[in-house]
Formats: structure tokens, C-alpha cells, sequence
């Protein structure tokens, strides 16, 4: 083999670097997923101790109506002002009746790293760093499905109307309706 040739250098580079970060051709194996919402071990958290559990709290108030396919109660949890992607409350409602009605037996897991609470703004804000999975049966096939994964990314909550509610990314610039994709970019909260 010719080394001095750089496509051939790095197209075996590539080979090592995909085998070595666990890329795999077989369907990964068949085991329940850590569900529910969970700080890591040395997480960093910027706030005080009933925020913190105060926003855990609105994270296992989500998957729990997700796992029981409770629309109106999971809504219920975002703030009217929700932005992201393009998305509004009413489209990722759209989104979450549409999984509701191809989906059954889901099961969610939302690992935090970071909570950054910005309390002293005129709503409170806080960020979440989140690493996670949500999975489900499907209708069709009856198999076990990865809806979503994640690694590191951030969810947004405000505090409005005296409690804490799902805001995604707020500052984006909403998209026309009709460029809705069939499922909603991560994060689903």
C-alpha cells in the first residue's frame, strides 16, 4: 500500500476513527435504557437547591406524560412562547400527536451535566445541559425504536406564571409552517 498518497492515508484514518468510536452495522442490543431524568455525577449547577429540583421536576412531569401518552398534560409544560427550530407550541404539538399515533411504550432519558440558572432576569431563565435518549415501540413494526438521541445539548426553561416551563431555543427566527419536517430536531423539550 501506498502511504504517500493522501486520499488512501486518510480514508483509512477514517476506518480507524469510525471503528473506534463504536459504529457498528448490526442493530444495537436489546436492554432497557436508563429512563428517567438524572443529574450526573459532578454535574454543575448555578442555582440553588429547590430551583434545581423545581426544574428536574418539569423534565420527569414530561416524561411521565410522555410515557402515558398524555398530550393535553405534556402541552401543559411548555411555555406559550416556545421557539425552536422554527417551531412553535402549536406545531410541536402537532409533532407529539403525530409520534403519539405511530408510536407506543416510550422511554425517555434526560442526564444533565449543567444547570445554569439566570434567576435575576425578569423571567428567570435556565439552561440545561442534557445528554439523552428517547425511544419507543413502533405501531407498525412492533420493534423498538431511537426516536431521538443526544449528546450535550442545551434545553431552556423560563419561569412563568409561577412555575417552570419548556422554552426551547426562543430567540430563533420561526420558519413557515408548511417546512415542517416529519419529526421535530432535538431538543423535543
Amino acid at each position: 500500500m501506498d502511504y504517500k498518497h493522501p486520499a488512501i492515508v486518510i480514508g483509512i484514518l477514517t476506518g480507524v476513527l469510525a471503528a473506534s468510536q463504536g459504529c457498528q452495522s448490526s442493530p444495537p442490543p436489546v436492554f432497557p435504557d436508563v429512563r428517567g431524568t438524572h443529574l450526573s455525577a459532578g454535574a454543575d449547577i448555578q442555582g440553588d437547591d429547590q430551583t434545581v429540583q423545581a426544574i428536574l421536576s418539569i423534565f420527569k412531569k414530561a416524561e411521565d406524560a410522555v410515557q402515558r401518552k398524555d398530550l393535553d398534560g405534556l402541552m401543559a409544560l411548555y411555555s406559550e412562547d416556545y421557539k425552536h427550530g422554527g417551531y412553535t407550541k402549536d406545531s410541536v404539538r402537532a409533532v407529539w400527536n403525530d409520534l403519539f399515533t405511530q408510536y407506543r411504550d416510550f422511554s425517555g432519558t434526560h442526564i444533565f451535566s449543567k444547570i445554569k440558572v439566570e434567576a435575576g432576569k425578569t423571567v428567570p431563565l435556565a439552561h440545561v445541559t442534557c445528554t439523552g435518549s428517547l425511544w419507543a415501540m413502533s405501531n407498525e413494526t412492533s420493534q423498538r425504536v431511537n426516536i431521538d438521541s443526544w449528546y450535550g445539548e442545551v434545553h431552556h426553561v423560563t419561569f412563568d406564571h409561577g412555575a417552570w416551563h419548556l422554552a426551547g431555543t426562543f430567540w430563533e427566527i420561526p420558519r413557515a409552517k408548511e417546512s415542517r419536517p416529519a419529526f421535530l430536531p432535538h431538543p423535543f423539550f
